[in-house]
Protein backbone atom coordinates (compact mmCIF):
# COMPACT_ATOMS: atom_id res chain seq x y z
CA UNK A 1 0.00 0.00 0.00
CA UNK A 2 1.38 3.53 -1.12
CA UNK A 3 3.04 5.54 1.98
CA UNK A 4 3.05 2.61 4.03
CA UNK A 5 6.66 1.00 4.93
CA UNK A 6 6.95 -2.87 6.48
CA UNK A 7 10.02 -3.72 8.53
CA UNK A 8 9.69 -7.36 8.57
CA UNK A 9 12.64 -8.53 10.26
CA UNK A 10 13.28 -8.38 13.85
CA UNK A 11 16.73 -7.03 14.92
CA UNK A 12 18.42 -7.58 18.01
CA UNK A 13 15.54 -9.86 19.55
CA UNK A 14 12.78 -6.68 19.58
CA UNK A 15 9.33 -7.05 17.46
CA UNK A 16 8.72 -6.07 13.87
CA UNK A 17 7.73 -2.50 12.92
CA UNK A 18 5.24 -1.01 10.89
CA UNK A 19 4.69 2.62 9.87
CA UNK A 20 2.68 4.33 7.43
CA UNK A 21 -0.83 6.15 7.32
CA UNK A 22 -3.20 3.58 7.56
CA UNK A 23 -3.48 3.24 11.20
CA UNK A 24 -0.78 0.21 11.57
CA UNK A 25 1.13 0.24 14.79
CA UNK A 26 5.08 1.66 15.43
CA UNK A 27 6.19 -1.55 17.65
CA UNK A 28 9.74 0.53 19.16
CA UNK A 29 11.81 -1.11 21.61
CA UNK A 30 12.21 0.96 24.67
CA UNK A 31 15.09 -1.05 26.17
CA UNK A 32 17.82 1.42 27.02
CA UNK A 33 21.54 0.67 26.46
CA UNK A 34 22.72 2.88 29.55
CA UNK A 35 24.23 1.19 32.43
CA UNK A 36 21.01 0.08 34.64
CA UNK A 37 21.39 -0.74 38.69
CA UNK A 38 18.89 -1.83 41.39
CA UNK A 39 19.23 -2.79 44.92
CA UNK A 40 16.89 -4.24 47.19
CA UNK A 41 17.00 -4.39 50.52
CA UNK A 42 15.06 -7.48 52.05
CA UNK A 43 13.23 -8.09 55.70
CA UNK A 44 14.55 -4.93 56.83
CA UNK A 45 13.51 -3.65 60.63
CA UNK A 46 14.50 0.33 61.16
CA UNK A 47 15.81 1.20 63.59
CA UNK A 48 13.95 2.89 66.42
CA UNK A 49 12.52 6.72 65.30
CA UNK A 50 14.48 6.19 62.42
CA UNK A 51 15.43 8.60 59.67
CA UNK A 52 17.46 8.08 56.85
CA UNK A 53 17.75 3.89 56.20
CA UNK A 54 18.78 3.44 52.48
CA UNK A 55 20.21 5.67 50.72
CA UNK A 56 21.95 5.95 47.13
CA UNK A 57 24.67 8.54 46.88
CA UNK A 58 26.19 9.69 43.59
CA UNK A 59 29.18 8.90 41.89
CA UNK A 60 32.50 11.34 41.40
CA UNK A 61 32.75 10.23 37.43
CA UNK A 62 29.02 9.19 36.56
CA UNK A 63 26.14 11.28 36.04
CA UNK A 64 23.23 9.47 38.39
CA UNK A 65 19.47 9.31 37.42
CA UNK A 66 17.19 7.73 39.53
CA UNK A 67 14.70 5.92 37.70
CA UNK A 68 12.59 3.82 40.17
CA UNK A 69 12.04 3.62 43.99
CA UNK A 70 9.63 0.88 45.73
CA UNK A 71 8.81 -0.17 49.27
CA UNK A 72 6.58 -2.53 50.82
CA UNK A 73 6.48 -5.18 53.74
CA UNK A 74 4.24 -6.01 56.40
CA UNK A 75 4.21 -6.06 60.81
CA UNK A 76 2.67 -8.03 63.57
CA UNK A 77 -0.34 -5.56 63.15
CA UNK A 78 -1.80 -3.80 60.22
CA UNK A 79 -0.25 -0.29 60.20
CA UNK A 80 0.18 2.70 58.47
CA UNK A 81 3.94 4.24 57.87
CA UNK A 82 5.14 7.12 56.18
CA UNK A 83 7.79 7.14 53.93
CA UNK A 84 9.24 9.97 52.57
CA UNK A 85 12.22 9.56 49.42
CA UNK A 86 14.78 13.18 50.14
CA UNK A 87 16.89 14.57 47.86
CA UNK A 88 19.79 15.36 49.47
CA UNK A 89 22.59 18.32 48.69
CA UNK A 90 25.10 17.39 51.47
CA UNK A 91 26.21 14.47 52.61
CA UNK A 92 25.23 13.00 56.09
CA UNK A 93 27.62 12.22 58.71
CA UNK A 94 27.86 9.93 61.64
CA UNK A 95 26.03 7.06 62.07
CA UNK A 96 26.56 3.12 61.54
CA UNK A 97 25.75 1.83 57.74
CA UNK A 98 26.95 -1.25 55.84
CA UNK A 99 27.67 -1.01 51.51
CA UNK A 100 25.79 -3.30 49.76
CA UNK A 101 26.61 -3.75 46.73
CA UNK A 102 24.16 -3.30 43.39
CA UNK A 103 23.13 -5.38 40.75
CA UNK A 104 23.62 -4.46 37.29
CA UNK A 105 21.12 -5.47 34.85
CA UNK A 106 24.54 -6.25 32.49
CA UNK A 107 27.25 -7.81 33.57
CA UNK A 108 29.53 -6.23 30.69
CA UNK A 109 28.38 -3.01 32.16
CA UNK A 110 30.76 -3.65 35.10
CA UNK A 111 30.05 -2.29 39.22
CA UNK A 112 28.13 0.65 39.85
CA UNK A 113 30.03 3.82 40.75
CA UNK A 114 27.21 5.27 43.23
CA UNK A 115 27.49 3.60 46.34
CA UNK A 116 24.82 2.76 48.79
CA UNK A 117 24.48 2.86 52.75
CA UNK A 118 22.04 0.90 54.60
CA UNK A 119 21.58 2.61 58.03
CA UNK A 120 21.98 0.01 61.31
CA UNK A 121 22.30 3.36 63.58
CA UNK A 122 20.77 6.73 62.49
CA UNK A 123 22.80 9.39 60.86
CA UNK A 124 24.11 11.74 63.81
CA UNK A 125 23.42 14.91 61.26
CA UNK A 126 21.22 14.69 58.12
CA UNK A 127 22.48 16.42 55.01
CA UNK A 128 20.46 19.57 53.94
CA UNK A 129 17.83 17.91 51.94
CA UNK A 130 14.25 18.57 50.83
CA UNK A 131 11.23 15.91 49.83
CA UNK A 132 11.47 14.14 46.67
CA UNK A 133 7.74 12.06 47.38
CA UNK A 134 6.05 11.39 50.27
CA UNK A 135 3.75 8.27 50.75
CA UNK A 136 1.79 6.69 53.75
CA UNK A 137 2.80 2.78 52.87
CA UNK A 138 0.00 0.32 54.31
CA UNK A 139 1.91 -2.69 56.07
CA UNK A 140 -0.40 -5.86 56.35
CA UNK A 141 -0.30 -7.83 59.32
CA UNK A 142 2.47 -10.43 59.04
CA UNK A 143 0.00 -13.33 59.08
CA UNK A 144 -1.51 -12.27 56.03
CA UNK A 145 -0.17 -14.23 53.00
CA UNK A 146 2.18 -12.28 51.28
CA UNK A 147 0.35 -11.34 47.58
CA UNK A 148 -1.64 -8.81 49.99
CA UNK A 149 0.90 -6.70 50.75
CA UNK A 150 0.96 -3.67 48.41
CA UNK A 151 4.10 -2.14 47.17
CA UNK A 152 4.09 1.48 46.78
CA UNK A 153 6.27 2.37 44.02
CA UNK A 154 7.59 5.53 42.10
CA UNK A 155 8.54 6.02 38.65
CA UNK A 156 10.71 8.68 37.33
CA UNK A 157 11.32 9.74 33.81
CA UNK A 158 8.64 7.74 32.12
CA UNK A 159 6.62 10.77 31.33
CA UNK A 160 9.27 12.86 29.78
CA UNK A 161 10.23 14.48 32.64
CA UNK A 162 13.61 14.87 34.06
CA UNK A 163 14.20 11.54 36.29
CA UNK A 164 16.04 12.93 39.40
CA UNK A 165 20.07 13.16 38.78
CA UNK A 166 22.78 12.92 41.23
CA UNK A 167 25.82 15.02 40.78
CA UNK A 168 28.64 13.81 42.90
CA UNK A 169 29.46 12.10 45.85
CA UNK A 170 27.49 14.43 48.19
CA UNK A 171 24.21 14.51 46.21
CA UNK A 172 21.65 11.59 47.56
CA UNK A 173 18.05 9.96 47.48
CA UNK A 174 17.38 8.77 50.75
CA UNK A 175 14.52 6.96 52.24
CA UNK A 176 13.76 8.74 55.50
CA UNK A 177 11.04 7.49 57.80
CA UNK A 178 11.22 11.47 59.76
CA UNK A 179 11.87 9.69 63.27
CA UNK A 180 8.48 8.14 63.63
CA UNK A 181 7.96 5.28 65.83
CA UNK A 182 8.75 1.91 63.89
CA UNK A 183 5.67 -0.31 63.77
CA UNK A 184 5.83 -3.86 65.77
CA UNK A 185 7.26 -6.17 63.71
CA UNK A 186 8.25 -4.02 60.91
CA UNK A 187 9.79 -6.14 58.06
CA UNK A 188 10.29 -3.59 54.93
CA UNK A 189 11.51 -4.26 51.16
CA UNK A 190 13.17 -0.94 50.03
CA UNK A 191 13.91 -1.06 46.42
CA UNK A 192 16.32 1.68 44.05
CA UNK A 193 17.00 1.53 40.15
CA UNK A 194 19.27 4.46 38.52
CA UNK A 195 21.30 4.61 35.34
CA UNK A 196 24.94 5.83 35.01
CA UNK A 197 25.84 8.25 32.24
CA UNK A 198 29.41 9.48 31.35
CA UNK A 199 30.16 13.17 32.73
Amino acid sequence: MAGTAQITGASNGNAPQSAGNDGSILCVSTNSPKPTFRYTAIDITPVATATDVLVLKGSATKIVRVTRASILGSATSAAIYDLYLTKRTTANTGGTSTAPTATPSDTLDGAATATLALYTANPSALGTGTLLEGSKVYLPAGSTPAGAATVREFEFGTRNEKAPVLRGVAESIAFNFAGQAVPAGASLYLMIEWTEDTI
